[in-house]
């Protein structure tokens, strides 16, 4: 009798250690998702909770107008403007930086022995600040005393021309965002075993075609991985345009987050900054979304 109580607690007591076991790893997680509710997902669901509601400056909840902020703020023709914007932004900057960090990495590829100054050199803008970036380029873009102007003779008004402000700014994204995808591209492409790339030699294959079958297949999948986190901050760009434009001239500049910034901190106008918050958040979930479509043609993992 005595022997089955002990098995008996004994098989108690190895159950519950089993639970506890099994709970470990949630309870180690736990503080971090604690924070994380705290941080990001109580304040995201009052924004989406207040965005149905007017709001005065102190963030106190006035009256419930269900969807007429979001109608409101799709007529504001000011946040269609910033669409647009944003999405030339990211046509014109994710492209361009992806294929000129691919193009550094494949100029890099063979070790030589200048190699790491080259190699410190063309990584060197992502160790630059985008506020030191800004500033770098507002006094290239100068008309009177730039760089640019003086050296090739031109009279453009870099950021005073609604024509060309927003390419400006992008030049400055593309500039930092090459470094930082030819950072990662690097590893990738020396990587790719020198056995497949000889084979391709052997059989007649010219860089061009060797490009296209092996190095861009082989380095798919962290190409995949810059161009979802790229086109997520040129969705939340707003740093360039604050420091050197504030959205001109003639709102020619003006982001979807500057938008957002404006609204409530400018003029205190929660009303029109929770749902314009929350419309920048799908529209960014959206263009994620379909990268994600497009990584089951576009990525091969090996």
């Amino acid at each position: 009798m005595l022997k089955s109580v002990r098995t008996k607690s004994e098989r108690t007591g190895s159950t519950g250690s089993g639970a506890l076991k099994r709970a470990e790893p949630y309870l180690w997680l736990l503080p971090m998702l604690l924070v994380f509710c705290i941080f990001t997902f109580y304040p995201f669901f009052e924004t989406i909770f207040k965005s149905f509601f007017i709001v005065d400056s102190f963030g106190n909840i006035n009256k419930f107008v269900g969807f007429e902020n979001y109608l409101y703020i799709f007529a504001d023709e000011q946040f269609l403007r910033s669409i647009l914007n944003t999405l030339f932004f990211t046509v014109l900057t994710v492209p361009i930086s992806k294929i000129l960090g691919f193009l550094l990495a494949l100029l890099a590829n063979n070790r030589r022995k200048a190699s790491a100054f080259y190699e410190a050199g063309f990584a060197l803008p992502i160790a630059v600040s985008s506020s030191v970036a800004a500033m770098i380029f507002q006094l290239l873009y100068t008309p009177s005393l730039g760089i640019i102007n003086g050296t090739f003779g031109l009279n453009v008004q870099w950021l005073d021309d609604p024509q060309i402000a927003m390419v400006s700014i992008a030049i400055i994204q593309i500039w930092l965002s090459t470094s930082y995808c030819f950072l990662f591209l690097l590893p990738s492409v020396r990587s790719i075993p020198q056995e497949l790339l000889e084979s391709a030699k052997l059989d007649g294959a010219s860089l061009h075609k060797q490009i296209i079958h092996i190095y861009l297949p082989l380095t798919s999948p962290i190409m995949f991985y810059l161009i979802c986190t790229d086109v997520i901050y040129s969705f939340m760009m707003m740093s360039f345009v604050n420091i050197l434009t504030d959205g001109g001239p003639q709102d020619s500049t003006i982001t979807m987050l500057q938008y957002v910034y404006k609204q409530f901190a400018a003029t205190g106008n929660y009303t029109n900054a929770n749902p314009v918050a929350i419309i920048v958040f799908f529209l960014t979930f959206i263009m994620t979304l379909i990268n994600f479509i497009g990584e089951k043609k576009g990525v091969h993992y090996a």
